[in-house]
């Protein structure tokens, strides 16, 4: 039971699929209207579960290609069940009519698994120009092969008619197969084979779960498949399930498997991700309409947004409105500046003072001092400038070329922040002297452990283990902090898991990752092994480093 309620839309759907094959078997009762009622409910149901199905795919899943190929096969789906109802309840009496929905019968038989191909491609080769032209070689032949049926009347390669066609109806021993039909099964049974061989390919990059998850769906649709041929149609056993029915939920089974085990990306989780966020911004469209805010509001109106939309506009004399065009509309986030507020209050009241004759030479020696302190601290911010100013560039060309909408979004706010932590950490270094630093400290373990925190918003799980405390001098803890910087940019897009350890002479960094890469030059030598597909990482200090 409480699975049933963890998973209630899943189990609704269930239900209802099981109860359209209930409807279907007692089809076969001998009250007319009984039965009558039995099929209609039956195929509302079937309709109505497709529909609902792709409603809820609409919404989970980006607008992507992937998205579109899904639709369009829930359309084949839906006609697939529509002209068996139409050919064998509606249209029973008209020759040409019953003819034509046998041959567009193959249309869905045909388009269905070349979509799943296509979609397997897709996600296999991802979206290049080469991946593009496959895909429409594969539609364009899929369409081919259907004409070969839809067209069986001209040049009767599909079914080879035994009687006259005016009066040919597809009559049991009325008809032989011909060549045209073993083309069109044969490029089913391709598709189906080639798709299902690029999904297991690229689902196993998910873990063992995912592909037995997605190899039980196929299997159970064969399954399903082979009793429907070998035991209801051969026996003639009242059957829940037809052949398209099968085909169909079978199809949309393997798609829905592919959307959990997050092979094809959706975005359930993206505007909780962003709302979390604890900083004042604001994601709107191109009308100004609210798409995403994050936990902390912008608390601004309308009117506030348009006029921030060409300058930075103040909503009040200590908090400024900034913007920043993006693709699908606009950035809005606020900054507090009550502390340059007040620093350009006291510069007023200086120049005020300056313009006192009396006090003109005491003005003029502190002018001096301070121009002295803020010598010294451009000489810090230099420093830190030329330390974070790469990082905080990529970061800008990261959110520059990122749509809020893009399924790549939420990865890019996750490296965003490791390179914000990084930025932070190492300002906070810069800031300190050999003389503020304590003999004991903690900065290297701080600086450490704040990466690995903001590396958990990449989806890597990452901890710092060791001795919090050591004797490091600041330029070592400097050259040990930027040096496991290095590693983890480098590896940041492969990594899985991380545990960094603090020693007396260094750290040590084991990683599960992709396959071993090559590191750029770095502050501090690196020594790198594998073992049991972990990289470990030695980062060692000069010999007489430590305090």
């Amino acid at each position: 039971m409480t699975l049933i309620r963890q998973h209630k839309i899943t189990s609704t759907f269930i239900c209802f699929l099981l109860l359209a094959g209930v409807c279907n078997m007692l089809t076969k009762v001998q009250t007319t209207f009984v039965a009558t009622l039995m099929f209609c409910l039956n195929f509302m149901i079937y309709i109505g579960l497709i529909i609902f199905w792709v409603q809820h795919v609409i919404k989970r899943i980006l607008p992507t290609k992937t998205r579109g190929y899904i639709i369009a096969s829930s359309f084949f789906m839906i006609l697939y069940i529509l002209q068996r109802v139409v050919r064998y309840r509606l249209l029973i009496n008209s020759v040409i009519a019953y003819r034509y929905l046998g041959y567009f019968y193959f249309i869905p038989l045909i388009m269905m698994p070349s979509l799943l191909l296509v979609t397997a491609i897709h996600l296999k080769y991802g979206d290049n120009k080469i991946s593009n032209n496959i895909e429409k070689v594969v539609v364009v032949l899929a369409v081919a092969v259907s004409l070969i049926a839809l067209t069986n009347d001209l040049h009767r390669l599909v079914y080879v008619p035994k009687v006259d066609m005016s009066v040919f109806k597809m009559d049991d021993n009325t008809y032989s197969w011909g060549i045209g039909f073993y083309v069109i099964y044969g490029w089913i049974i391709q598709a189906l084979l080639f798709g299902a061989v690029f999904l297991l390919q690229v689902v196993g990059k998910k873990g063992k779960r995912s592909i037995i998850l997605l190899a039980s769906s196929v299997a159970l649709w064969l399954l399903l498949s082979f009793v429907h041929s070998a035991v209801f149609e051969r026996f003639s056993i009242p059957r829940p399930y037809f052949k398209p029915e099968i085909d169909c939920f079978g199809m949309l089974l393997i798609f829905e498997c592919c959307i959990r085990s997050r092979l094809i990306p959706h975005n359930e989780n993206y505007p909780g991700f962003f709302k979390k966020l604890k900083l004042p911004i604001l994601i709107t469209d191109a009308e100004l309409g609210n798409v995403n805010e994050t936990i902390v509001p912008v608390n601004a109106t309308k009117e506030d947004l348009i006029k921030a939309k060409d300058a930075p506009f103040y909503l009040d004399e200590d908090t400024r409105l900034s913007s920043m065009k993006i693709r699908a509309g606009y950035a809005f986030w606020t900054e507090n500046e009550h502390e340059l507020r007040e620093q350009r209050q006291k510069l007023a009241n200086a120049n005020e003072l300056l313009s006192e004759e009396n006090d003109l030479i005491a003005v003029e020696n502190r002018l001096k001092e301070q121009k002295a302190h803020l010598d010294a601290q451009n000489q810090v911010y230099e420093r830190i400038t030329a330390a974070i100013y790469p990082k905080q560039k990529k970061i800008d060309e990261l959110l520059s070329k990122t749509d809020p909408s893009s399924e790549s979004f939420a990865e890019t706010l996750g490296t965003v922040c490791v390179l914000n932590a990084y930025s932070k950490r190492k300002t906070n270094l810069l800031l300190l002297s050999e003389d503020t630093l304590a003999k004991s400290n903690r900065e290297l373990f701080l600086a450490l452990a704040e990466s690995c925190r903001f590396l958990n918003s990449c989806n890597i799980h990452a901890a710092v283990v060791g001795e919090e405390y050591s004797k490091l001098p600041l330029a070592l803890v400097n050259d040990l902090y930027d040096t496991f910087e290095t590693v983890l940019e480098t590896y940041l897009k492969s990594m899985k898991r991380m545990t960094v350890s603090i020693l007396e002479n260094g750290i040590r960094i084991a990683m599960e990752a992709g396959e071993k890469q090559e590191l750029p030059n770095s502050a501090l030598p690196v020594s790198c092994k594998e073992s049991d597909g972990i990289l470990y990482f030695t980062v060692s200090i000069p010999e007489g480093g430590a305090a």
